[in-house]
């Protein structure tokens, strides 16, 4: 009797301890069947995180080279607008320079032609006959050859620079290429007396005309 009892006791612990096995069996398939649906959230969420992520990464990437390239192509402008700029402004440059240079030998021709003028002033022979080749220039520009003669002799014996031939019978009219150039320039030198020399040049030029008057005014 007493191991009867001992036995059902037994058989039944045993379908207790099976059967609390079992529903901790079921409560952590449960458990376990809730972590895999986390899991499958989580991983799709991360997906979608990653595809989000790669497309702001390629849009990143599309704008940063678009302005790249924009950014090379300005510069490329810039660069060749500089380059036109700087070619063009020595290619001024290189003109402006040609022109200073020519200049600069017109003004070192002009100098030695002063010089060379300052020579022949400077001496009264040539001078004379600078001023009766400037004359006879003058002359043969405004008149025609039969209006003029130069260097004639007159019935005094007397050879004036230039002798105009007058129409209609009137006198011809005697041309003398001469100056008193010496004191002519006093009256501009600041270390000359300037009153002394105007009455100098007045009595020069009252000389010459008088010296006129005795070789070439024939009644």
């Amino acid at each position: 009797m007493i191991l009867l009892l001992v036995s059902l006791s037994l058989a039944r612990g045993w379908r207790r301890s099976e059967r609390a096995a079992r529903f901790h069996a079921r409560e952590l398939e449960a458990r376990i069947d809730t972590l895999l649906k986390i899991q499958a959230e989580m991983t799709g969420r991360m997906q979608s995180m990653a595809e989000h992520l790669g497309t702001r990464q390629s849009d990143l990437m599309r704008s940063v080279n678009e302005r790249l390239d924009g950014f090379g192509h300005k510069l490329g402008q810039s660069m060749a607008q500089s380059s036109k700029i700087t070619q063009e402004s020595l290619g001024a440059l290189h003109e402006r320079l040609g022109i200073i240079d020519r200049a600069q030998k017109i003004i070192k021709n002009l100098s030695g032609q002063v010089g060379e003028l300052q020579q022949i002033l400077s001496n009264k022979q040539a001078r004379g006959a600078f001023g009766q080749g400037r004359m006879e220039v003058i002359i043969q520009d405004a008149l025609p050859e039969t209006a003029y003669t130069f260097q004639a002799t007159l019935s005094t014996g007397s050879r004036p620079d230039c002798v105009i031939h007058m129409p209609n019978g009137a006198p011809p009219l005697v041309i003398d290429a001469k100056f008193p150039l010496e004191t002519f320039n006093r009256l501009h030198d600041e270390d000359d007396d300037a009153k002394a020399a105007a009455q100098q040049f007045r009595r020069d030029v009252a000389k010459h005309v008088l010296d006129i008057h005795e070789r070439y005014l024939i009644a």
